[in-house]
């Protein structure tokens, strides 16, 4: 019998264990807080069992219904937001408790055989402790305000075998993971859409989970999406959240009221430009999200379609199709979909972040023999509002033919700004 990897017993059963996570969660910052801050007694064994049985039970009956309940625009898509704004607050609290135990067992017995007793040894834990917790308190707040505020416009340069000479330098503005419906809406996806109009994009494209769940925010999104412009044209594929919205309903609402925006749907086309260059789009069918060593008809059959008198680039809304589309040959691949895990360690580039769980490809360049992936962080959310070194991103990919000599794509500047309107996007 074949045993479940750890990855899909955590995917498949998402929802209960959110619920049990929490609901850990929740008792280790209370009884923290009452031990360490309070300087009060635990709760003992049996009533401590009771009171995370407790936590998670009721965890487990709210969980679902305002998963919900967030999609709607009342009073209680407010408290489902705010549920999960807290819930994911109360999990990384957790987890800075949980640390903070587990360094006091590692030290224990260093202390003990340096002389100190429990009661120093408890006090000095107290102090670290309350300093560890309290900073990551501080570092979440910043990150549902300013974290989350941030909008990084990143330069890449990114050789194309084959490419035209009089093609150098086209520059290819992609922005991803909108997310609409999910506080991107208004007048908020109105100054993403200006910012991106400023950059002056030759070519514009939208690498997939356009909206979120809602189909009510199909006309109104799509509306403000038509103002979206590029010299060549604004082309755009599916993600697995179009899917959940509906890919027909998406489609149709994009075709009346965004009829500049071209959606393509597993299909090649050639772009506008001084010479031949062609863009392929692959659309995302919505299921098993968390999938790895995705295989995807869909790219096979643009594979077989694209003529061979230029390069193909590959709009493809996951990363984890990059090995099929460089086995397949395509040059350049853009994609989304892990919004560079939105929390992520101080470490170079961020590499270190939630969306490892699903796939090796999270944000950035990523290289597999002559292909190139770039994995856009995104604009928007698909749940707590929050960043941590992880800053939301419109990306521009300059082309330049491949040089012999040039073996690695270039990485250019980053230029960070946040808006005179801070923290009021997709409200």
């Amino acid at each position: 019998m074949k045993v479940p990897s750890v990855r899909r017993l955590l995917f498949d059963r998402l929802v209960v264990n959110l619920a049990l996570l929490l609901g850990l969660s929740q008792f280790f910052v209370w009884h923290w807080f009452r031990l360490v801050v309070q300087d009060e007694p635990g709760p003992g064994f049996a009533r401590g069992l009771a009171l995370v049985l407790t936590l998670v039970i009721a965890n487990g009956l709210v969980v679902s219904p305002l998963r919900r309940a967030r999609r709607r625009t009342d009073w209680r898509g407010r408290v489902a937001a705010a549920y999960m704004d807290l819930g994911v607050a109360t999990l990384l609290l957790g987890l800075a408790v949980a640390l903070s135990w587990l360094v006091l067992l590692l030290l224990a017995g260093t202390l003990g055989a340096l002389g100190a007793s429990q009661e120093k040894g408890f006090a000095a834990f107290r102090i670290a402790s309350m300093g560890l917790v309290g900073g990551v308190a501080l570092l979440v707040g910043w990150g549902f305000a300013g974290g989350q505020a941030r909008v990084e416009r990143t330069r890449v340069r990114v050789g194309i075998p084959g490419l035209h000479p009089d093609l150098a330098g086209l520059r290819i503005v992609q922005i991803s993971d909108l997310h609409i419906g999910s506080r991107m809406q208004g007048a908020g996806l109105d100054r993403m859409v200006a910012r991106t109009n400023a950059l002056e994009p030759d070519v514009l494209v939208l690498t997939g989970d356009i909206f979120d769940f809602d189909p009510s925010y199909i006309d109104d999104g799509a509306r403000r999406l038509g103002a979206l412009r590029a010299r060549y044209g604004v082309y755009a594929i599916l993600g697995n959240h179009d899917a959940y919205t509906g890919a027909e309903r998406v489609a149709s609402g994009l075709a009346r009221r965004a009829p500049n925006l071209r959606l393509l749907r597993d299909e090649v086309v050639k772009l506008p430009v001084p010479a031949p260059l062609y863009l392929a789009g692959v659309e995302d069918r919505g299921r098993d999200w968390s999938a790895r060593g995705l295989q995807l008809e869909g790219l096979s059959a643009v594979a077989a379609a694209r003529p061979d008198d230029a390069p193909t680039l590959l709009l493809v809304h996951r990363p984890e199709a990059f090995q099929q589309a460089a086995e397949l040959g395509f040059p350049l691949v853009l994609s989304g979909h892990t919004h560079g895990g939105q929390l992520a360690l101080p470490t170079p580039g961020g590499r270190y972040n939630l969306a490892r769980l699903v796939t090796p490809f999270t944000r950035g360049l990523y290289r597999i023999g002559g292909s190139v992936l770039y994995v856009n962080r995104g604009l928007g959310v698909a749940g707590p509002k929050l960043r941590i070194n992880c800053p939301r991103e419109i990306a521009t990919v300059e082309l330049q033919p491949l040089l012999e000599h040039v073996h690695q794509p270039v990485a250019a500047e980053a230029d960070l700004f946040v808006g005179a309107q801070r923290g009021s996007v997709g409200r």
